[in-house]
């Protein structure tokens, strides 16, 4: 019945403003391989005259390379590596050029890639890897951004791009099914309502059975999915210098939480061939619900634009998980137990933002500038109960994490000459934190005691650069910049108060960057390089100790560096090819002895892969009456990485390729498009996250298998 309705209302959304399919100018070119506009450094600007290294892809090329949820990115953008979080497939670990974070399922904890909505900031990655929808293309951002963008961003930044409701009316509609009975629905519908005002509303769903056999459970279809959504917005389209932006939206998902086969930590030997497999008796369930929505008003100048953007945010995540998947030795025969932890968690958060910002030209075009003060605020609570080893059953562990960020940015770009550029930025940024709340004093000591404690920290970080443009074709830049990340305590901790009291501190890069962005052959073909060096000072790194905590460390000094590319050509109109990669070292310059990665003598920063790429092609082929038949492909690879910051032999995930492929067809002079595509073409068997609890429980949870969708689309 709740199925039905869902269904109901897209289609609901559908059919009142079909009529307007004549209407609409034809879309622009947003595929592989085009120039699109980008607003990486908060204005408009092209790709290729953009001065730091920037993925950009638009809506049809988001569809050409079968990118439907954030991990996907992985798999094109470089030195971005994305992996599910520990207890549920919607949650993220999101590293880049060396850093991130791995406990996104815990308030209080922050990425080190910023995640944006626009020009709202998601401090959470629960419920991060949902399936996008409502997208006129997606920036990722290599670098600090911090005298660009309101919250601070260490290493970069992930940025959603939504469409926007404008002065014609406009929609799109696609129909997906399936491998393991996958549905996949989601719509979106612009109207004017007026001269001044236009409207936008969209919706998502998505379900997909399990592909888990669940022996404990009796299940072979264990792991279901489902997702929906629906985001709206208004907007001011009148004439004047005012205007008015205000977005609403919500998403909510059901799982099974994260799934694995249980594998010995000895041997490294999976408990079973198939690694489709779950031994555990723990039904796993994870649920998220998130809601909000954002203001933005504007003023238009004659040189200078001046912007609030007000955002407001909140959240509630469940789960129960079996950290480990059951045992090895699980088994009709002997039995079926709980691996090392049973966890149960359930959290609720809020956040508010507010940011003033001005953006302008003077000096007759020849100083270009952006300034802002921004505000975020984020308060919660999370609950946490363990049942360890079938022993010890411990009392709920509460904790109310709160955070305060106050900061100032800006940013100026001075024409010396019509071809050069310099840039200065400067950023400011003061927070504190603090955290209240009860812990059991141990596992064998059941007794709630208080914990918690107070962080403030302050950061100047500047920027400089210089961008030079030597031809219309050739495009340079090299910069250098300073990013900043807070400290935390560690939440993660099992019945452990001196651990939980144990905070970190904030960690800092200096990042230098130097690039090119190169078009050739009358603007066929595309080239964009990057060397980057990202020194870190207090890095950040997390473990799972044999006590079963989970804890993050500064564990020292660290250097990451790196050569990215991206090319594309298209050698007639009907053909695209492209290619992206990153090559990345990383080692430790001076790890601090007492942590836990200099004990187990850890040579490799966690998530740093040697080599990454993806190369693929993208074809039209017209044929007359018959329409035009579409095919495409790209294969992907990445090199062994560890996970953890102890480069515990259980958390290095191997090598992989994974080729996606499809096919398609699109009538003579319609809107409408059918296509069949697979991802994992070729059945590769992968993992996406691997750990070990307590010295002898171990987990792999692997990627998703081989899966084919047909799907429609239809827009006007």
């Amino acid at each position: 019945m709740r199925k039905s309705y869902r269904f109901g209302l897209l289609a609901s959304c559908i059919l009142p403003f079909a009529a307007h399919a004549q209407e609409a100018p034809q879309p622009q070119d947003s595929g592989i391989g085009s120039d699109i506009v980008v607003t990486a450094e908060r204005r408009e600007g092209s790709l290729q005259t953009t001065p730091i290294s920037v993925s950009a892809l638009g809506e049809t090329a988001l569809q050409q390379l079968q990118i439907n949820r954030t991990a996907d990115l992985m798999r094109v953008v470089p030195s971005l590596v994305v992996a599910s979080g520990t207890v549920d497939p919607t949650t993220l670990t999101i590293f880049m050029r060396g850093a991130g974070q791995n406990g996104g399922t815990w308030l209080g904890f922050e990425s080190a890639v910023g995640l944006y909505v626009d020009d709202t900031y998601f401090s959470r990655l629960t419920g991060a890897n949902l399936d996008l929808a409502d997208l006129e293309r997606v920036e990722v951002l290599r670098g600090p951004q911090g005298t660009l963008y309101g919250r601070n961003t260490l290493v970069g930044a992930i940025k959603y791009v939504t469409k926007k409701p404008s002065d014609t009316a406009f929609g799109d509609f696609l129909g997906e099914y399936g491998s393991d009975n996958l549905v996949r629905l989601k719509g979106t519908v612009s109207q004017p309502l007026s001269d001044n005002w236009a409207a936008l509303v969209t919706g998502n769903y998505f379900h997909r059975d399990g592909f888990f056999n669940a022996e404990a459970l009796g299940d072979k279809k264990y792991g279901d999915r489902d997702e929906y959504g629906g985001r709206a917005a208004i907007k001011y389209i009148g004439d004047g210098p005012f205007g008015v932006y205000l977005t609403g939206f919500f998403s909510h998902s059901e799982n099974a939480g994260t799934i694995g086969v249980a594998v010995n930590p000895t041997t490294l030997q999976n408990a079973r061939e198939d690694i489709y497999t779950y031994l555990s008796p723990t039904r796993g369930f994870g649920k998220n619900f998130t809601y909000g929505g954002d203001l933005t008003l504007s003023w238009q100048g004659e040189n200078v634009e001046l912007k609030s953007i007000t955002a407001y945010l909140r959240g509630h995540q469940e789960f129960v998980n079996d950290l480990t998947g059951g045992r090895p030795g699980n088994s009709a025969e002997n039995g079926y137990l709980i691996g090392f932890n049973e966890l149960t968690s359930d959290s609720k958060y809020r956040t508010f933002s507010q940011e003033f910002q001005a953006i302008g030209d003077a000096m007759d075009g020849k100083l270009s500038y952006i300034g802002g003060l921004y505000y975020f605020r984020e308060s919660g609570w999370q609950m946490r109960q363990d049942y360890v080893l079938y022993t010890y059953d411990t009392l709920p562990q509460m904790v109310y994490p709160t955070t305060k960020s106050y900061a100032a940015y800006g940013q100026l770009t001075y024409k010396i000459t019509d071809a050069i550029d310099l840039v200065g930025g400067l950023r400011y940024t003061k927070e504190d934190k603090n955290v209240s709340g009860v812990t059991q004093a141990s596992l064998t000591d059941i007794r709630l005691v208080p914990v918690g404690g107070k962080l403030k920290a302050k950061a100047w970080t500047p920027k400089a650069g210089i961008n030079v443009r030597a031809s219309d074709d050739v495009f340079l830049y090299a910069s250098a910049s300073r990013g900043f990340q807070g400290g935390g305590f560690n939440y993660l901790a099992l019945a452990a108060p001196l651990a939980f009291n144990t905070s970190f501190d904030p960690e800092t890069v200096w990042a230098y960057e130097v690039g090119a962005k190169l078009s050739f052959w009358d603007k066929k073909g595309h080239l964009n390089l990057a060397a980057y060096r990202n020194d870190f000072s207090d890095i950040l790194t997390s473990m799972t100790v044999p006590t079963g905590s989970s804890l993050t460390q500064n564990a020292g000094e660290a250097r990451v560096e790196g050569i990215e590319w991206e090319a594309n050509i298209r050698p007639i109109p009907e053909l695209t090819l492209f290619a992206s990669g990153a090559y990345s070292h990383g080692k430790y310059t001076a790890i601090n002895p007492n942590s836990d990665p200099a004990k187990a003598g850890a040579k490799y920063i966690p998530n740093v892969a040697k080599w990454q790429y993806d190369i693929g092609f993208n074809g039209n082929i017209p044929s007359g009456a018959m329409g035009t038949f579409l095919i495409g492909g790209d294969v992907s690879y990445i090199s062994p990485r560890y996970l953890g910051g102890t480069n515990a032999p259980m958390t290095l995930l191997d090598k992989r390729h994974v080729v996606n492929a499809f096919v398609g067809w699109q009538p003579e002079g319609s809107r409408l498009e059918v296509k069949l595509s697979a991802e994992n073409l070729l059945k590769e068997e992968y993992y996406v996250y691997g750990n070990v609890i307590g010295g002898a429980y171990a987990m792999r949870s692997p990627g998703d298998p081989q899966t084919f969708r047909l799907s429609v689309k239809y827009s006007y």
